[in-house]
């Protein structure tokens, strides 16, 4: 049970780290206004998920793995090309729904695969899923 639950926090851990990264990433790249704020709303809850996942993990004797630093400089070279000639809200919006929907997906695989983990882990996995659509529902509003 306890291999199951680290699995799933570790899945938490790893889409809160590289959601962490991303918005690093392409913050200083938007102006000030509500996209900033809706990005910040979503780092500060990609903080929070980081934050419940590794301590669960370290209760469990488990050091959290980082992403990679092949992932990270990927996603950077990644944002800095996608960013090059466009810097619009509505292209930024564009890039974090992309990021944002797959990690849902991968945090939803991590769920099925590890239905018999703790209930709690496996509600709070849900309600960061929910987090995660909120999010995308209002980066819609910078889609024109």
């Amino acid at each position: 049970m306890k291999n199951v639950n680290n699995e799933l926090l570790s899945g938490i851990y790893k889409l809160s780290k590289t959601g962490i990264e991303a918005i690093e990433t392409v913050l200083p790249k938007v102006e000030q206004g509500a996209l900033k704020e809706e990005l910040t709303e979503q780092y500060n809850d990609y903080c929070e998920a980081e934050s419940y996942a590794e301590q669960a993990l370290l209760q469990n004797g488990v050091v959290p793995k980082d992403i990679g630093l092949l992932q990270k400089a990927g996603m950077w070279t990644s944002v800095q090309m996608h960013t090059l000639n466009d810097t619009s809200s509505d292209h930024i919006a564009e890039i974090m729904i992309t990021g944002t929907t797959k990690g849902i997906i991968d945090l939803t695989k991590h769920i099925g695969t590890c239905k018999n983990a703790d209930q709690n882990i496996i509600d709070y996995a849900n309600g960061f899923i929910s987090k995660e659509q909120k999010h995308i529902d209002n980066l819609k509003a910078f889609l024109q």
